[in-house]
């Protein structure tokens, strides 16, 4: 989509005769498949449902099958996956009801109020928190491919551009509006939707920063924490700091499990972890 002037609206050039683009969000992976012909591939190999998660969660239980069982039994078109927000002011969607249909808000579109409302027993009243992963029925993104449009979003963003004059322009704040689409806003247009919480522990741990919270060393330490846990569920003593951490990092690659229950009866219950631990 083409990158558009905060102040007035022109499209902005990214150099002499050719308009500034920008990708259109993670809503437009419906129209890429389509395009691709992957959806008529899918359609004709028998494949029913889409598996899409689009952040940097290493967490995640890809293709998992209890999530599938679920949203196949209740015959939805689409589900989400979320995780229960304590905090009023943590950065994740929030899946809600709204006319007897599902929609997502945006935590940059929620008013405090409503972020900060509590429900009788002291929690969140809007607590599912989305981890931004769907289960699509293939047939569903057929149909929303063939007209079933989403909206477009504004994002305020720095986007290189040259002026009048042919000068290249490299803005340090925000001087545009790009469009992207999102893939939640699919979730009114589906026939059901379905909603499973899931454990944050165990299932989100997303990495969008650089340092401190949420961000590779973060990530690193928690996928040390769950995959010791999957060693001492299998026998094996892991020597832990007074954190409670791992003293040595240890990572399982899903080449050789996928999960505490797929590595049990895998590894020898007299394994010694005496410093850091790949097993792939």
């Amino acid at each position: 989509m083409p990158a558009v002037d905060r102040q007035d609206g022109r499209i902005l050039l990214a150099e002499r005769g050719r308009v500034a683009l920008s990708p259109d969000g993670h809503g437009g992976v419906i129209r890429a498949l389509e395009r691709s012909g992957a959806l008529a591939e899918m359609a004709d190999a028998g494949i029913r449902t889409i598996f899409h998660l689009q952040v940097d969660n290493p967490l995640i239980a890809i293709g998992d099958p209890g999530f599938l069982g679920v949203h196949r039994r209740a015959g939805a078109e689409m589900s989400s996956k979320v995780v229960r927000k304590t905090d009023p002011a943590e950065k994740v969607g929030l899946v809600v009801e709204r006319d007897g249909r599902q929609e997502m808000i945006e935590y940059s579109d929620l008013p405090d109020d409503l972020a900060e409302r509590r429900a009788a027993d002291g929690g969140l009243e809007l607590w599912a928190g989305s981890i931004a992963l769907h289960l699509i029925d293939v047939g569903f993104a057929v149909r929303l491919a063939g007209g079933g449009s989403l909206p477009f979003h504004r994002a305020l963003k720095p986007v290189p551009y040259v002026d009048e004059r042919g000068r290249a322009v490299d803005p340090t704040v925000a001087n545009a509006v790009k469009f992207e689409q999102f893939i939640f806003d699919a979730l009114p247009l589906a026939a059901r939707a379905l909603v499973v919480e899931t454990d944050r522990a165990t299932e989100f741990e997303p990495l969008k920063n650089a340092s401190g919270p949420a961000s590779p060393a973060t990530v690193r330490d928690r996928l040390s924490d769950v995959y010791a846990g999957w060693l001492e569920g299998a026998g094996v003593l892991v020597p832990r700091g007074a954190d409670g951490l791992p003293v040595h990092p240890i990572e399982i690659s899903p080449l050789v499990a996928l999960d505490a229950a797929d590595l049990a009866g895998r590894i020898d219950p007299a394994m010694r972890v005496t410093g850091p631990v790949l097993l792939s």
